[in-house]
């Protein structure tokens, strides 16, 4: 029992939540980029099993078993069998169907999960694909075509089928939340007020490790160079050429440059969804209301996750696809 990549799409990697607990060791975190969306999906498809992460370009798989899957993130061009598919909804797909994933329409980033999850082997206690040191995921690396990875038996795969969820990724704005970073004071305030002042455009330089920045020269007053210390999940550091790189899930554990600002938590799922020349508007916020922000997202966020639990509501025409299709579900019970 297996699903066999027809096409890779752009940079399709094997990811969960993370690998925390060892980056005194050297190890990234890796992850879910957008960590939110990775919930969700994981919550409509009911189980503990891995996701793939594709980047503005999907995968096109094949099923070599009959299986559920369900899509969130980003809205992708995605197609079952040239059938238009519903985002955050698990739909039911059969042995020898195609998935085609296809282009980014809103946002940068997608997710698949499955009802028989994919068998993958945890190393120091995730799933996660860091590419850079070659560690976790599917061999280490992106998914590449003629691939083949198998599944696990999950007699109750069908049991989510039809589920859904209104949940969007896609944030309405471009304002990133900025906290003042542990170097902020090596650069004047001309310079920290430059930071907020005009919009950054990500350039296409930029990956999981960290999104490079196009705009105004915010270089700090002497030498960016510090001895290095340890690097937190959205600093932004700037070295001496003057460009700001914002760090991201597949960033170095510790790092020699100056860090004038980093990203509030909350704004981290928001990077996530913009794609290269995007561009984006920083807003300084204080450490409390980052928190305040953060607390009501999160109680908010957690309440519609207990609802997909507790008080689902489904697609009703993903819930019975077709007739052919129930009267094979139905036999197979």
């Amino acid at each position: 029992m297996s699903i066999k990549i027809i096409k890779p799409g752009l940079f399709t990697t094997v990811q969960d939540k993370g690998r925390f607990g060892y980056q005194h060791l050297g190890f990234s975190s890796a992850g879910a980029m957008d960590r939110y969306s990775y919930e969700v999906g994981q919550a409509l498809i009911n189980n503990q099993g891995p996701s793939l992460e594709y980047t503005i370009i999907g995968p096109t798989l094949q099923f070599n078993e009959n299986n559920t899957v369900v899509l969130t993130g980003g809205q992708f061009n995605a197609k079952l069998n040239k059938r238009k598919v519903p985002q955050n909804t698990v739909i039911f797909v059969s042995q020898g169907d195609q998935l085609e994933i296809g282009n980014a329409i809103e946002g940068a980033r997608g997710y698949i999960f499955f009802g028989q999850p994919l068998d993958i082997e945890q190393v120091a206690d995730s799933y996660s694909t860091h590419t850079r040191s070659m560690v976790g995921g599917f061999k280490g690396r992106p998914l590449k075509k003629n691939d083949v990875i198998n599944i696990i038996p999950n007699d109750n795969f069908k049991l989510n089928l039809g589920k859904s969820s209104a949940y969007n990724a896609v944030a309405e704005d471009n304002i990133i939340h900025i906290i003042k970073g542990p170097q902020a004071q090596a650069f004047s305030e001309e310079k920290q007020r430059t930071l907020v002042k005009e919009e950054y455009s990500i350039s296409d330089k930029s990956d999981r490790m960290g999104y490079r920045l196009i705009g105004d020269n915010i270089a700090p007053e002497n030498s960016a160079d510090i001895i290095s210390e340890p690097v937190a999940l959205g600093s932004i550091q700037v070295p001496n050429d003057g460009n700001p790189i914002i760090l991201l899930n597949d960033k170095q554990t510790v790092g020699g440059y100056t860090k004038i600002a980093t990203v509030s938590q909350l704004d981290l799922r928001k990077l996530a969804q913009f794609k290269p020349s995007d561009t984006i508007q920083f807003e300084w916020i204080s450490i409390n209301d980052a928190n305040q922000e953060l607390l009501q997202f999160s109680k908010e966020f957690n309440e519609l996750l207990e609802s997909i639990a507790s008080r689902p509501t489904y697609n009703i025409e993903w819930l019975r696809p077709t007739s052919n299709k129930l009267a094979r579900i139905i036999e197979e019970e």
